[in-house]
């Protein structure tokens, strides 16, 4: 079983013969020594005939057939984001708009490669289908698409950062602060737990539009607003909130206590790794 597109060579212990028959006889020339002749060869009873695909069913008693595809893949995110995604790897992506879905929701199909695979969103809740015709390029197609689709609903960064312009609030800093100050400053909070705690705050700015936070010592609260929901169908009103507490149980800020409260679970648990990671970036190596 060679893989596809790999040339194939056969070693005959005997000379053989084969009729070329159909569309590729029909040429004005006679093919030359070395030329090569592409077609399906077809050996019954000893006699062997050349023929290509769409003279197979005519000359012989085969016929020609092909593989339907469809891959059923969680997706909990937005279609708004799914094209972002698709626009962005793909040209010539078609979208195609209609009823049928769940709870009145629109379906849409997007199409790639001339329509040779289709995604469709919307027929059914947390579901989208992935079809395609069997083929080389087509099999590649799917895989990235699926992988898309799962890029599309894990990283809350990367759609928020590559959705839409960045408005985020930044601090206004002195102009009269030299670069030497200011290194001096950040390098003299830059072992604190509060500045720890701040760094945390700063990252979850960086990915959310509302985040508010509350110190107390060596711990921290953060009240996250967010219209992005992965899990969950998108909430009254369209502002999400979650609930961030980090406590450091310690003063070189090794050990880490990360709690997150959220309706969405999926999202709660992107947080919580995201503030995790950051805390064990920014902590004191150890010996």
């Amino acid at each position: 079983m060679p893989p596809n597109l790999q040339e194939v060579k056969l070693k005959f212990t005997r000379r053989r013969s084969a009729k070329v028959m159909g569309s590729l006889a029909n040429q004005d020339e006679e093919p030359k020594e070395g030329e090569p002749v592409q077609g399906i060869l077809v050996t019954q009873n000893f006699s062997s005939k050349i023929v290509s695909s769409e003279d197979l069913s005519t000359y012989t008693k085969l016929r020609v057939g092909s593989v339907s595809s469809k891959l059923h893949v969680p997706f909990a995110g937005q279609v708004a984001t799914l094209r972002l995604f698709l626009n962005e790897m793909f040209t010539g992506v078609t979208e195609t708009k209609g009823g049928g879905g769940f709870d009145g929701v629109e379906v849409i199909i997007f199409g790639l490669h001339e329509d040779q695979v289709k995604v469709t969103t919307g027929k059914t809740r947390g579901v989208a289908t992935v079809s395609w015709d069997a083929s080389p390029a087509g099999d590649i197609l799917a895989d990235a698409v699926v992988a898309l689709l799962m890029h599309a609903q894990s990283s809350v960064a990367s759609i928020r950062l590559t959705s839409q312009p960045c408005g985020h609030r930044r601090k206004q800093t002195d102009d009269n602060e030299g670069p030497s100050n200011k290194k001096q400053r950040e390098a003299e909070s830059s072992t604190t737990n509060e500045s720890r705690l701040r760094l945390v705050h700063d990252a979850l700015m960086e990915q959310f539009d509302n985040v508010e936070a509350t110190y107390e010592g060596s711990s921290a609260s953060f009240e996250i607003e967010t219209d992005t929901t992965l899990s969950v169908a998108q909430p009254e009103g369209g502002i999400l909130t979650c609930t961030v507490k980090l406590e450091f149980q310690d003063e070189r800020g090794t050990d880490a206590k990360v709690t997150v409260e959220c309706e969405d679970a999926k999202l709660a648990t992107n947080i919580q790794e995201c503030v995790r990671n950051i805390a064990t970036a920014a902590a004191a190596i150890t010996a």
